[in-house]
């Protein structure tokens, strides 16, 4: 079985993951990307009981708790921890609407890996920069907000066969 660690820029917040993840995607979304500071969010979602280690302290900021505005349609909203020393984004976690599952999304770049898996998806391309290329393979939904897929079919396991593609 796999294990890895992420680590922040300073290495002060490590975060410890066992197998594969059940999902390796990059958003697109305004969001993400003034979160992120990158044109793109990339990260790999595992369950919450394949984290095994979390080490060292973490700032924690969800929109729904801060100013009342979250994550459309996650009802308690996101839970972002970044490194309170060098402002890593280290992971996400959140709970699943669709399973009732907690997950914990890390983000890709904190593993620095270069022979980690490529994305099976990437949401909300109609905000991708036009100087970013799509991944290849990877399923491409325009919006995933428009109704036009349902949430079990997208977030599924990224795989074009069994996940409902939309769009460009």
């Amino acid at each position: 079985m796999a294990t890895r660690t992420a680590r922040c820029a300073c290495g002060r917040v490590e975060v410890t993951m066992e197998g594969e993840p059940g999902l390796i995607q990059v958003c697109h979304c305004e969001f993400c990307q003034r979160r992120s500071g990158s044109v793109v969010k990339v990260t790999a979602q595992f369950d919450a009981d394949q984290v095994v280690a979390v080490t060292g302290e973490t700032s924690r900021y969800n929109g729904l708790e801060v100013d009342g505005v979250g994550a459309v349609g996650v009802p308690g909203g996101i839970d972002y921890h970044f490194c309170p020393t060098c402002g890593s984004p280290i992971y996400f976690e959140n709970v699943m609407p669709h399973t009732g599952r907690r997950a914990v999304s890390i983000a890709v770049g904190t593993l620095f890996d270069p022979e980690f898996p490529a994305p099976s998806a990437e949401f909300f391309t109609r905000f991708r920069h036009h100087w970013v290329p799509p991944v290849p393979g990877a399923v491409q939904y325009v919006d995933p907000l428009d109704g036009s897929v349902e949430a079990d079919t997208m977030l599924s396991d990224g795989d074009p066969e069994t996940s409902g593609e939309t769009g460009g």
